[in-house]
């Protein structure tokens, strides 16, 4: 049996929290933060979507929003971006798997 690997990019989305949570001071103050909030199930749309979509199988290095493949942000497309990225993903992956192997 082998494993195979797809990687997407998915827009990060804040799911409201529920009213009793919500400090609506906070929330008044801050009108352009909380127009960024979603319900619980639309924040997780896209991540669901793209973890089950028979859609997207054995399609990888795409970036989606809103359930949509869209072209991620100039910064994001800069090779330098991409290395440093790379570079500290192995690093985060190292120290969890060196911690583990104790």
């Amino acid at each position: 049996m082998s494993l195979q690997f797809q990687f997407l990019c998915v827009k990060p989305d804040v799911p409201a929290i529920s009213r009793c949570k919500i400090d609506k001071g906070f929330m008044h103050r801050n009108r352009l933060w909380a127009r960024g909030l979603t319900m619980r199930q639309q924040g997780a749309a896209t991540s669901v979507y793209c973890a089950v979509s028979p859609d997207l199988e054995g399609l990888g290095g795409m970036y989606f929003n809103n359930c949509c493949r869209c072209l991620p942000s100039q910064e994001a497309q800069r090779e330098e971006t991409a290395e440093a990225l790379w570079e500290l993903s192995e690093r985060l992956i190292q120290e969890r798997v060196g911690s583990q192997s104790k």
